[in-house]
């Protein structure tokens, strides 16, 4: 699983930490023999999609929950779940914060009994954590979010993602030469 094609999350802190524990597991947890694991997954999501782009402060990623339980009469269940804090003074208002994003999905009957169906629970549960992630975190911490981050290998900046574009006068078409107009231009003249 990778997030990497994902518009970044660049934080406003000096610093990142993706705590490396997980959550206890519960009976029936099936997570620790899926590659990757629940919270390796939760995990990875964070390393595709934050970065810490600032001067000062520092943000903690948390995994709260990950595991695929095979419950009785053989359905599964996967939770996912993550946290963010940021302390520090960083942000446009200084001061800290935090964000909580969770997830969860079953299967049962056939579907549940599929080969690598523990597999495809957690990949499907792990969209919706992303889109949930992303969501939580630009409602909660939006004044810790930066605008433009450098790219990997220090190449050119990217831009944050487009919310409003600028229509030529009249909102037509451009003409030819850049010259808009709100009226279709009439097909050249066959004799011409």
């Amino acid at each position: 699983m990778s997030w990497t094609h994902l518009t970044p999350l660049p934080l406003d802190v000096a610093a990142l930490e993706i705590v490396p524990s997980a959550p206890p597991s519960p009976p029936g947890d099936v997570g620790p023999l899926l590659s990757p694991t629940p919270a390796d997954a939760v995990r990875g999501m964070a390393r595709d999609r934050l970065s810490a782009a600032g001067g000062s402060g520092q943000a903690v990623f948390s995994v709260t929950a990950a595991s695929v339980v095979r419950e009785p009469g053989g359905a599964l269940r996967c939770s996912l779940g993550c946290r963010v804090d940021v302390a520090g003074k960083g942000g446009e208002e200084g001061g800290g914060g935090f964000m909580e994003a969770a997830a969860q999905r079953g299967v049962s009957g056939a579907e549940a009994s599929r080969p690598r169906a523990a597999d495809l629970l957690l990949r499907r549960t792990m969209e919706d954590l992303n889109v949930e992630f992303e969501f939580q975190l630009r409602r909660n911490l939006r004044r810790w979010l930066v605008a433009v981050a450098p790219a990997a290998g220090g190449g050119a900046a990217v831009p944050p993602p487009v919310s409003r574009e600028e229509l030529p006068p009249g909102g037509g078409a451009a003409a030819p030469g850049g010259a808009a107009t709100g009226r279709p231009q009439p097909p050249p003249d066959p004799e011409e």
